[in-house]
């Protein structure tokens, strides 16, 4: 009898091989982008034929949405336990930035992807990834630990706290988040850009912009 992962009703093999064409479809589309990455170009990155891809995934679709996941998942392993050790919200907005610039760092190819889908892909029902994002989100909101995750939630903190000045909350939340996704864009035209200096340049930048001040 085969082994299973009994959350998913997989076989051990078939939850290996999944993985295996996940992480293929992460390196492809970081390198040729999104509309250039084929399921016949992904299994023959894997070694395998079209039919293998086809087998464990319904279409390109489906892969594309565990890839979101895998890459969302691995972020949250790198980006959780620091904002988590912080016990202001000084400290967890600046471990946010710090994580993501580390996560970009360590897994570039992850953001790459990211970066490539985002501008480029569609769904079957011609929604932006982001759309398609905010959708899952607002269907099946992030338990407490991933909530960690969202900027808008750091920076409600540090003004319930008196930490933070007053300020809109969704476009500061929006500018940190677009500055740190700059990274990703600069790590696409030069693979050797220090995307560390660079966010350690945000946290300057966003410690600044939400400071008090002098009394």
């Amino acid at each position: 009898m085969r082994s299973k992962d009994e959350s998913s009703g997989r076989t051990f093999t078939e939850q290996a091989r999944r993985t295996q064409l996940v992480a293929c479809a992460i390196d492809l589309v970081a390198e040729v982008g999104y509309p250039q990455a084929s399921l016949s170009k992904i299994a023959e990155r894997a070694g395998v034929a079209k039919s293998v891809v086809l087998y464990h995934f319904a279409g390109k679709d489906e892969l594309v949405k565990s890839l979101v996941l895998e890459v969302f998942l691995a972020g949250a392993l790198d980006m959780v336990p620091p904002i988590q050790a912080e016990s202001t919200a000084q400290g967890k907005l600046a471990a946010y930035t710090r994580a993501n610039g580390a996560s970009i760092a360590s897994r570039p190819n992850n953001a790459l992807a990211m970066l490539s889908m985002w501008t480029s892909y569609r769904s079957p029902e011609g929604k932006r990834l982001d759309q398609v994002m905010f959708d899952s989100i607002t269907a099946n909101p992030p338990a407490e630990d991933l909530a960690a995750l969202d900027p808008a939630a750091i920076l409600d903190l540090g003004q319930r706290t008196g930490e933070f000045r007053d300020f809109p909350i969704v476009p500061m939340a929006t500018a940190l988040r677009q500055s740190i996704d700059g990274a990703v864009l600069l790590l696409s035209r030069d693979k050797e850009f220090d995307v560390i200096g660079y966010c350690e340049e945000i946290v300057t930048i966003f410690d600044l912009a939400t400071s008090k001040g002098e009394p």
